[in-house]
């Protein structure tokens, strides 16, 4: 009987541990599911947080562009020169409205001294100081998008993680546009002033009419159609009266130079502008501040320079010189700008409305001078005039 027992024994012990290979097979069997699944879940979690990061950091700084629709009728560029430090106001500023159909350009130039009001979007009061003082953005990490102070509140009571993320020059100026005059920007090219004058230079000089004697640096120029080098352009176009109203005078003789600028870049060919103009824009210590590639810069300016100077208007944002908290600011007239936008900056869209405009006005007097001008009226032949400017002789 012993024997027997032995046997069952034997054969009990068989089964038990049959049984436990099942079961570890079996627990085996659901860690690799559970496994397989943690992991699945894992990956898709850090590809979703990877995306969100990436879509952030891509939409952090973007801006409103002419729709699909009429991308093939009409485009919008802001051009500017910025001040002599990274923080200074800007020089020059101004948004270039190229219908591609009519083939027209209409510039729309904004004075340094123009009102922005009480925003959250600008830190600045004055649009010529909006480029060094970038407003902070706060950020809705889980839309991935830019919050208004009115929204917050309510990202947070979801759940929402709220950041701030640093702000951006260029979408700040840009947003002078978007925001307060409802108009696309589809590229932005601000210049600096080393950058300025190497292109200046690169070209030979630019030819300009003095309406009097004038002393840039070290040299006088005559009355009369004066080739300057880049740094006496620079100065030219930089030297000021005070106040607004010599802001104005200013913009308005500016347009001599960049009209002479883009006469000579013009002039050039495809070679010549990409290799000896643009190129060398794009790199050293001070490159032109762009999005845009220097294939894309020389697809623009070939587009560009297919548009006649009688086909080619700049004018001033209607408005006036008003006094504000102490301060002297330009204020623009919201009617005027409205039918200024119809007339020449809207060709395709629906009519810009009393909503659409998005400024404060500090005053509303007469209409004002927007000093309109068709650039074939102060077209030179740009030749390189260089006699009769003679050095300057110590006093």
């Amino acid at each position: 009987m012993a024997k027997d027992t032995r046997k069952k024994a034997k054969q009990g012990t068989g089964k038990k541990r049959n049984q436990g290979r099942r079961v570890l097979m079996i627990s085996l069997a659901v860690f690799c599911v559970l496994l397989v699944v943690f992991i699945v879940i894992a990956v898709r979690a850090l590809t979703k947080t990877s995306a969100h990061k990436d879509q952030s950091e891509s939409t952090v700084n973007a801006y409103d562009t002419t729709p699909v629709a009429l991308q093939n009728k009409v485009a919008y560029y802001v051009v500017g020169l910025l001040g002599k430090e990274e923080t200074s106001p800007t020089e020059s500023l101004m948004l270039l409205c190229h219908d591609k159909k009519k083939k027209t350009i209409n510039i729309l130039e904004v004075p340094q001294d123009t009102y922005l009001g009480d925003s959250e979007i600008w830190v600045a009061k004055k649009a010529g100081a909006v480029w060094g003082n970038p407003a902070p953005l706060d950020w809705c990490e889980f839309e991935g998008k830019r919050l208004y102070k009115a929204e917050i509140e309510e990202h947070k009571a979801v759940g929402h993680t709220i950041t701030q993320k640093a702000g951006s020059s260029s979408y700040n100026v840009i947003a002078i546009f978007n925001e307060q005059y409802s108009l696309p920007v589809d590229g932005y090219f601000m210049i600096p002033q080393e950058a300025f004058v190497k292109l200046v230079d690169l070209l030979g000089g630019v030819d300009v009419q003095l309406d009097a004697a004038i002393t840039l640096g070290e040299t006088t120029y005559g009355k009369g159609v004066r080739t300057l080098d880049g740094t006496a352009a620079l100065q030219y176009i930089t030297t000021r009266d005070k106040g607004v109203t010599g802001d104005i005078s200013r913009i308005v003789k500016q347009r001599r130079v960049f009209l002479a600028l883009f006469q000579r870049l013009c002039a050039q060919t495809e070679e010549q502008l990409k290799v000896d103009s643009l190129l060398p824009l794009m790199g050293g210590s001070t490159p032109i501040r762009t999005r845009t590639t220097t294939d894309d810069m020389l697809a623009i300016l070939k587009e560009w320079r297919k548009v006649t100077l009688e086909n080619m208007t700049a004018q001033l944002l209607p408005g006036e010189v008003s006094s504000f908290n102490s301060d002297s600011y330009y204020s623009v007239h919201r009617a005027e700008l409205i039918t200024a936008l119809n007339t020449y900056f809207n060709p395709y869209d629906d009519p810009v409305t009393e909503a659409d405009v998005q400024i404060t006005e500090l005053a509303t007097g007469e209409k004002s001078n927007v000093h309109l001008q068709k650039l074939s009226e102060i077209a030179l032949d740009q030749s390189g005039v260089k006699e009769e400017a003679e050095e300057k002789t110590a006093s």
